[in-house]
């Protein structure tokens, strides 16, 4: 493994208008607002409480940047945002090329920028919805109706505060592989990028576990590999598995993830090799396994007996980390049921009343959106508390409404006013008060919290 060093340099004259700064130290949230050709960056001050004496003017900012003469730079276009523990990774368009990318850590406690080399800007290619981490899509709750590929990023981090993502890598035979790495930002403020992935074979979504292990799809979706923290690589993995001397599959996995204790995975079986008979017994119905990597190869452990049908299986739009736990709420014929899947040890099925959909403040709850109800659900015994049920009535007039934040104390959205067809973002909170935040907003694209 080679590592690459990026030394971000303040004092260096060459960095005269480059963005040094950003104003985000006092964001609780971001988004961007789009008009015409243009973007602009936001901030709200009070988003995890929604209900401030505040004057409402004062929760919205525009975020501004600065160059290391401290002057504003007045062309940037904020193009995504992704909350990466202590940073925010922000990627803005080139503004003499739409088909170019900047790309920046920017540390939250001071707006310090940080410069992503443009050969080592994360690439989305590749999304695989088989391979899922607590990072991708973290709130398993679809702010935003329409879905832009940036929606796809994957970024990973270990306990040792390392990032994960993949870029794109043009190699002399002409291909263009997705490369995994490994990222560190060290104290005198060098960015280190490691490549752990085989150079020859393209990255289609992975997984790291808290120690920094890997496993990674490739490309075409039937294979995937397992690295170790210490850059060991294993052999190929099979995602699909086919019968000895045909081409037909007898084994599939639906789902791997990371767990509390190492990664783990959920396959289907449609059959099962017989010794005897040198050849596969094909099962009447389909069989789940829940699988362990062990030695870099997945071994079947356990079996469920729960009913898959249909969008009811592992995904990520229904499985969350949170509480120190992994999971799964899964729903059949009108019964929600959690699943804890944190390891095999802690498997257990808990009855609930309702299906989980968002992770707030590390704990979660059900939010209807149609009715803007919140309901608290207890992850050890499935116990059900209503939070709230809003009044929706002020929205009358009102369409397009997009959620941006949900916590216990109320809603922001964004919507769009018919009778002057003026965009806006606005809450409602417990006191069911309906206070506009913004006129005018532009269309919301990108949303993130600084958790």
């Amino acid at each position: 493994m080679i590592t690459i060093s990026c030394k971000d340099d303040i004092e260096n004259e060459e960095k005269a208008g480059k963005l040094i700064r950003m104003n985000i130290e006092d964001a609780k949230l971001l988004y961007i607002s789009s008009q015409n050709s243009s973007s602009k960056l936001y901030g709200v001050k009070n988003a995890s409480t929604l209900r401030s004496t505040s004057d409402k003017n004062d929760q919205i900012y525009e975020i501004e940047y600065y160059d290391n003469k401290g002057k504003t730079i007045q062309d940037k276009m904020p193009h995504y945002l992704y909350d990466a523990r202590d940073y925010l990774m922000a990627i803005f368009k080139d503004p003499h090329d739409l088909y170019a990318y900047e790309g920046y850590l920017v540390r939250k406690k001071d707006g310090k920028a940080f410069e992503i080399p443009r050969e080592y800007i994360p690439i989305v290619d590749g999304h695989n919805d088989m391979i899922f981490n607590a990072n991708t899509n973290k709130r398993r709750f679809r702010y935003i109706p329409v879905l832009q590929d940036w929606d796809f990023l994957n970024v990973c981090f270990d306990k040792y505060d390392n990032l994960y993502y993949s870029s794109s890598k043009c190699l002399s035979s002409g291909e263009c592989p997705n490369i995994l790495h490994r990222i560190s930002i060290t104290a005198n403020n060098h960015i280190n990028f490691t490549p752990i992935s085989v150079e020859s074979e393209s990255v289609w979504g992975f997984c790291i576990d808290k120690e920094g292990n890997a496993l990674y799809g490739r490309a075409g979706g039937e294979w995937m590999r397992y690295v170790s923290a210490d850059g060991s690589i294993g052999e190929p993995i099979p995602a699909i598995i086919r019968e000895k001397y045909s081409d037909v599959a007898v084994a599939a996995c639906n789902l791997v993830w990371s767990g509390t204790e190492d990664i783990m995975a959920l396959y289907e079986y449609m059959a099962e090799y017989d010794e005897e008979l040198d050849g596969y017994i094909h099962f009447p119905d389909r069989k789940y396994f829940l699988m362990k990597l062990r030695d870099g190869q997945f071994e079947r452990v356990k079996e469920l007996k729960l009913k898959f049908v249909g969008d009811n299986l592992p995904s990520s739009y229904n499985v969350f980390y949170v509480g120190g736990k992994v999971m799964y709420s899964y729903f059949f014929e009108g019964t929600a049921i959690l699943v804890d899947i944190s390891s095999m040890d802690s498997y257990r099925e808990i009855l609930c009343a309702v299906e989980a959909n968002i992770v707030i403040d590390d704990k979660l709850y059900n939010f209807d959106k149609e009715t803007f109800s919140l309901t608290h659900i207890n992850i050890e015994n499935g116990a059900t508390t209503p939070v709230f049920n809003l009044d929706m009535s002020p929205l009358n007039g009102y369409v397009n409404i997009s959620i941006m934040e949900v916590t216990e104390s109320g809603v922001l959205f964004a919507a769009h006013r018919v009778s002057d067809r003026i965009n806006v973002v606005a809450k409602i909170d417990l006191d069911n008060e309906f206070t506009i935040l913004q006129s005018n907003s532009g269309m919301i694209s990108v949303i993130t919290t600084l958790d």
